[in-house]
């Protein structure tokens, strides 16, 4: 069964009230909805933090399926991120510790052990992409292992396939950027299956590194490994020192268009008749409240829905 969600940020109290009554008031009675919850890596470290949000969910979206999208921190030189240090385990296990107070039952994380252009550039000189790229595998891979030993897990693991270049909508120059190389192909993800992890995917990374109409085929490549979807288009494409993609962009608006999400949504109502997945209209928003343009793809997509349903 398909679950619409939305993405919310719920230490904002107004913000994760008007995406609950947004949901109630779009989506029919024949999908499920729910919430994204999202903390930045401040609020993560800050227990006064994490009770606000807590206690934020208790009085609102009680009954509401949750799911939790770790923190992130792509700033140069930090150690906080999930795969980067000890720090980032610690932040690891707190995040699914507090999953678990919360009730949400997957948790999606970026697993970044990225780059620096300067890293990158001196790295495939020498021939040694691949090098880095199984160390840094086998690196998610451990931290992964001591995870399902330090907590007992009530949430399925989904990691998030990233874009090469992961400022593709902030800055046009790559020295300074930060760029990945493990879960920008997806398949990535079949190094880490036997330990029960899956993926989420996202529509806008996977059109920044692949052409639209290879994305249907690479993600039917995931079969069961499938597990949730953030949904937005991509504007334009990033090249350096030229142009900025536009990330978030308003579903049917972008590369991936109309006929894309068609493509897409048709796969994913099939792929939820035999398993829950949930898709996140994860667009870009100035304001949460009204949500203009998470609004406009919600119903885009209950549309297409519809006219799926009536084929």
């Amino acid at each position: 069964m398909l679950r619409l969600m939305l993405p919310c940020r719920p230490s904002d109290k107004s913000q994760l009230e008007a995406k609950i009554d947004w949901l109630r008031k779009e989506v029919p009675y024949q999908y499920l909805i729910g919430l994204e919850v999202g903390m930045t890596m401040d609020e993560l470290f800050d227990p006064n933090a994490l009770e606000k949000i807590k206690t934020n969910l208790e009085e609102v979206a009680e009954s509401v399926f949750l799911t939790l999208h770790g923190a992130i921190e792509l700033e140069i030189g930090s150690n906080r991120n999930f795969f980067q240090s000890e720090t980032g385990f610690q932040g690891l296990v707190r995040t699914f510790q507090f999953a678990k107070e919360i009730g949400a039952n997957l948790v999606t994380i970026h697993a970044h052990k990225f780059l620096t252009y300067a890293e990158l550039k001196k790295a495939s000189e020498a021939n040694k992409l691949e090098e880095i790229k199984i160390t840094s595998l086998q690196k998610v891979r451990e931290y992964i292992q001591r995870l399902n030993k330090e907590v007992q897990l009530g949430q399925k693991i989904c990691i998030e396939n990233v874009p090469y270049c992961l400022l593709t909508d902030w800055n046009l120059n790559p020295e300074e950027s930060l760029f990945e190389l493990i879960f920008v192909d997806p398949k990535d993800i079949e190094k880490l299956a036997d330990l029960g992890v899956s993926m989420t995917i996202d529509t806008d990374h996977l059109a920044q590194v692949y052409d639209s109409s290879q994305l249907l085929p690479i993600i039917q490549k995931l079969g069961t490994k499938l597990a949730h979807v953030h949904a937005s288009d991509v504007g334009e494409t990033y090249n350096p020192f030229i142009n900025l993609a536009s990330e978030g962009t308003t579903i049917g608006k972008g590369r991936i268009g109309e006929k894309g999400f068609k493509e897409l949504l048709g796969y994913f109502l099939k792929f939820s008749e035999k398993k829950y997945l949930g898709i996140v209209i994860e667009v870009r928003d100035i304001d949460h409240i009204k949500s203009p343009n998470s609004i406009e793809s919600l119903r885009r997509v209950i549309r297409i829905l519809d006219e799926l349903e009536k084929h």
